[in-house]
C-alpha cells in the first residue's frame, strides 16, 4: 500500500493528522481499492504534465474558456484511452473518471464524458441495433452528440413540450419543426458549437394522430465543417452563472427532415406504412418507460453534488485545521477546537461519505439494471426500473441541496480569504449550484418519490425489488413505538437511528395520505397534490431518501477491513443520521414517538459530542477523499498546509499588483481637481 499513496509533506497539518484514531491510507484503499488507486495514479500522472492542464491565472474571455475547456476534454478523452487496463469494474474506473475531470475542469467535464455519456445512454437504453453506428461512430468521435430534452417554455413539464416530429409516409422521413421560440430546444451542453447530432424528444404525429413523447438521433451539423444543416437553427445560451467553458445553447428546427430509422425504437416504433408499433399496454407506459431509462443521467448528477462537496470541505477542513484565533491565556488554537466550527463542518463531512457510498450503490444497480434490460420476459425489470427512477429522483435533489449548504458553509468557515477566487470555493459553489437544476428541477423533481410512496402502501404487504421500502409493511407495528434512548450512547446506537427514520417515514407516510384525500375531495387530485408538498410530500422523499442512505452505508460499515476504520465510519453514520433526525424533531414530537424534551437534548448533545470525537479525525478523514493539489487548485486547502505562504505568493505576485490601474493617472487628476468628473 506505501507504494501506491505517498505521505503528505510534513507542515502545519501534522497536528492532526497525528491524533487520527486510524489510518487514511487504509480508508483510502476501502474506498478506492488498491486497483482503483492505481488507476487514479496513472491518470493524475498524465494530467500532472500535460500542457493542457497547466495553470493559467489570467482573466479568460468566455470565447477563451470555451476554447479551453474543449481542448482539455479532447485531452482528456486521448490520456483515458491511453491508460493501460486495469482490473477495476467499469464502475469504479467511470467513477475516478468522471469525479477527476469535474474537479479538475467542471466544463471540460461537461462536454467529456459528460454530454458524450448523456448522449450515448439515452442510445443505448432507448434505441435497437439500427442505431449502433451512432453509438460506434460516437466512441470513435466522428461524431459529437448533445442531449435535447428541455425547452425555452417547458422543463420540467415533458408531457407538454411541443417540439413536434410527423411522418411522411410518402418519403420514409420524420418532419420536426419547432412551432414558436416557446418550443425551441435549449440549455443542452455542446449544442452551441459542437455538436453534430443530437438526443431530441418530440411529439409524435401520424396521419394526423398524436402519439406522445418520443425520442430521435437527428444530425444538425456538417460533421466536416460544424456549419448546420439547412432548416436547422443553432445559437447560444451566452454567459452563465458558473461552468462558463460548456457551450450551452438552443436549437430551433424549420421542417427539418431526417430517415424514420432514426426514431430511437426500443419502445415503440413505426413502420414505413405509417403503422405504429409497441408491445405496452397504454401509451402512459411508453412516456414512462422513455423517462424512466433517462434515469441513468440522474444516478451521476447524484454523484457530482458529492464531488463538488468534496472538494469544497477539502478546503475548508484543511484552513480551519491551520488557521488560529484566540484562545485560552494568549495561547491561540485552531479554530477547529471551536465547537461552533465543528457543527458547521463536521455533518457535510460525514455527509460526503455517506453520500459517496451511495452513489456507488445506486450507479451499480442502475448498470446491472441496464445490463439485464436487454433480456426478454424478464417480469422484475419493470418494477426494478421504476423503483431505480424513484430512488434517484429523490437522491439527485437531496444530495443537491446537502452540498449546496456544504460549499456556503465551506466559504464562510474561510472567512475573507474563501472569497478570494483563488481559493476555489466560489467557483465551486457557482459550478455546483447548476446541479440543482438541470436532469430534473429540485422541487419537482423529489416529488417522484411521494407519488410512489403512496402509490404502493395501499394494502397490507410492501415488496421492492431492491427493498427501499418493505419495511412499510410493517407500518402499524412500527409507529407504535417509541423513541426509549436514555443516554447520549444510545441516543448515536445504529438500531435506533434507523427505529427513528423508519417510524418518521411511516407517520409521514400516514399523514400525508391523510391530507391527501382530505384536500382531494375539496380541490380534486392535482391540486391536492400541489397543496400536500410542504410538510408533508417533501419532508417525506427526504426522510425516505436519507434512510436509505443509512442503510447503505450500514452494509458498507459491515465490510470495514479493521476496528479503527469501522469505528470512525460508525461515528460519521451516527452524525449523518442524528444531524438530519434534529430537522425532523416537530414531527418526532408531533406524532407522539418523542414524548419529552429529553428527547431534544439528548440529540443536541450527541451531535456536539460526536462533532468533538470526530474533530481530530477531520484532517484525515478528508485525506481520504481529496483530490491531488493540482486538482484541488487552491491556496487555502494544499496538502501542505502551507496556507499563509500560498496567499503570500499569490497576492504579492498577482497581475493586479504588477500591473497598476492603467487609468490610475486620469483618476489620481479627477480627484485632484473637483471641476473634474470621473
Amino acid at each position: 500500500m506505501s507504494h501506491l499513496l505517498q505521505d503528505f509533506p510534513q507542515g502545519p497539518l501534522d497536528y492532526y493528522r497525528k491524533q487520527a484514531s486510524f489510518d487514511w491510507k487504509k480508508m483510502k484503499v476501502f474506498i478506492d481499492t488498491e486497483d482503483g488507486i492505481k488507476f487514479q495514479n496513472n491518470l493524475y500522472e498524465k494530467l500532472l504534465i500535460h500542457s493542457e492542464f497547466q495553470k493559467n491565472p489570467a482573466l479568460q474571455t468566455l470565447n477563451e474558456k470555451r476554447c479551453i475547456a474543449t481542448r482539455q476534454a479532447l485531452a482528456y478523452a486521448t490520456i483515458v484511452k491511453s491508460l493501460t487496463p486495469s482490473e477495476i469494474t467499469t464502475t469504479k474506473k467511470e467513477d475516478i473518471i468522471l469525479r477527476t475531470i469535474l474537479q479538475l475542469s467542471p466544463s471540460a467535464a461537461f462536454k467529456y464524458p459528460g454530454t458524450k455519456r448523456l448522449f450515448t445512454s439515452a442510445l443505448q437504453s432507448q434505441g435497437t441495433s439500427r442505431h449502433h453506428k451512432f453509438l460506434q461512430e460516437a466512441e470513435s468521435g466522428k461524431i459529437y452528440g448533445c442531449f435535447c430534452m428541455t425547452e425555452i417554455g417547458h422543463g420540467s413539464d415533458t408531457k407538454n413540450l411541443r417540439t413536434t416530429a410527423t411522418y411522411d409516409k410518402d418519403k420514409d422521413e420524420f418532419v420536426v419543426n419547432t412551432p414558436d421560440f416557446q418550443a425551441a430546444k435549449c440549455w443542452a451542453a455542446g449544442l452551441a458549437e459542437l455538436a453534430t447530432h443530437a438526443i431530441v424528444y418530440a411529439q409524435l404525429y401520424i396521419n394526423g394522430d398524436h402519439w406522445g413523447l418520443h425520442g430521435f438521433v437527428v444530425p444538425i451539423r456538417d460533421p466536416q465543417t460544424l456549419l448546420p444543416y439547412e432548416g436547422v437553427i443553432l445559437g447560444d445560451m451566452g454567459e452563465k452563472v458558473g461552468v462558463n467553458g460548456a457551450d450551452n445553447g438552443f436549437l430551433i428546427f424549420d421542417k427539418y427532415r431526417f430517415p424514420r430509422e432514426n426514431l430511437l425504437n426500443r419502445f415503440a416504433d413505426v413502420t414505413s406504412k405509417g403503422n405504429y408499433v409497441t408491445s405496452a399496454a397504454d401509451q402512459k407506459d411508453v412516456r414512462g418507460a422513455i423517462l424512466g431509462a433517462l434515469s441513468i443521467a440522474r444516478v451521476t448528477v447524484t454523484a457530482k453534488s458529492e464531488f463538488y462537496g468534496t472538494k469544497a470541505l477539502t478546503i475548508a477542513v484543511r484552513y480551519v485545521a491551520v488557521r488560529r484565533q484566540f484562545g485560552p491565556k494568549n495561547q491561540e488554537v485552531s479554530i477547529l477546537e471551536y465547537q461552533s466550527m465543528q457543527y458547521r463542518l463536521l455533518p457535510y463531512l460525514a455527509a460526503a461519505y455517506v453520500v459517496r457510498f451511495f452513489s456507488t450503490y445506486l450507479d451499480e444497480v442502475t448498470q446491472e439494471f441496464v445490463k439485464d434490460s436487454k433480456k426478454q420476459n424478464d417480469p422484475s425489470l419493470a418494477r426494478r426500473g421504476m423503483e431505480i427512477h424513484v430512488i434517484s429522483a429523490g437522491a439527485k435533489p437531496v444530495s443537491g441541496w446537502t452540498f449546496r449548504d456544504a460549499i456556503q458553509e465551506c466559504r464562510e468557515a474561510c472567512g475573507g480569504h474563501g472569497y478570494l477566487k483563488a481559493s476555489g470555493i466560489g467557483d465551486i459553489r457557482n459550478d455546483q449550484d447548476s446541479v440543482n437544476t438541470y436532469e430534473g428541477e429540485n422541487h419537482v423533481l423529489i416529488q417522484q418519490v411521494s407519488n410512489w410512496l403512496l402509490k404502493i402502501q395501499n394494502g397490507d404487504k410492501v415488496s421492492t425489488y431492491l427493498k427501499s421500502a418493505d419495511f412499510i409493511s410493517n407500518a402499524s407495528k412500527i409507529l407504535k413505538t417509541k423513541f426509549n434512548a436514555s443516554s447520549l450512547d444510545e441516543v448515536c446506537k445504529v438500531e435506533n437511528i434507523i427505529d427513528t427514520y423508519q417510524w418518521l417515514v411511516c407517520y409521514l407516510l400516514r399523514e400525508t395520505k391523510q391530507k391527501f384525500d382530505l384536500l382531494k375531495q375539496r380541490e380534486g387530485s392535482f391540486w391536492a397534490k400541489s397543496n400536500t408538498q410542504i410538510f408533508y410530500c417533501k419532508n417525506l422523499s427526504i426522510a425516505f431518501v436519507q434512510h436509505l442512505f443509512l442503510q447503505r452505508m450500514l452494509t458498507v460499515i459491515d465490510t470495514a477491513p479493521d476496528v479503527n476504520t469501522r469505528n470512525v465510519l460508525l461515528k460519521l453514520f451516527s452524525l449523518y443520521g442524528l444531524y438530519n433526525i434534529e430537522k425532523f424533531l416537530p414531527s418526532l414530537f408531533g406524532g407522539g414517538y418523542v414524548q419529552n424534551y429529553k428527547a431534544t437534548n439528548l440529540v443536541h448533545e450527541a451531535v456536539l459530542k460526536l462533532c468533538k470525537e470526530l474533530k481530530n479525525d477531520a484532517v484525515a478523514l478528508i485525506d481520504a477523499l481529496a483530490p491531488p493539489d493540482f486538482v484541488l487548485n487552491s491556496i487555502l486547502g494544499e496538502s501542505d498546509g502551507q496556507v499563509y505562504q500560498r496567499l503570500q505568493n499569490a497576492l504579492v505576485g498577482s497581475s493586479y499588483e504588477a500591473n497598476r490601474l492603467k487609468w490610475s493617472g486620469e483618476a489620481v487628476s479627477n480627484i485632484i481637481d473637483p471641476r473634474n468628473k470621473l
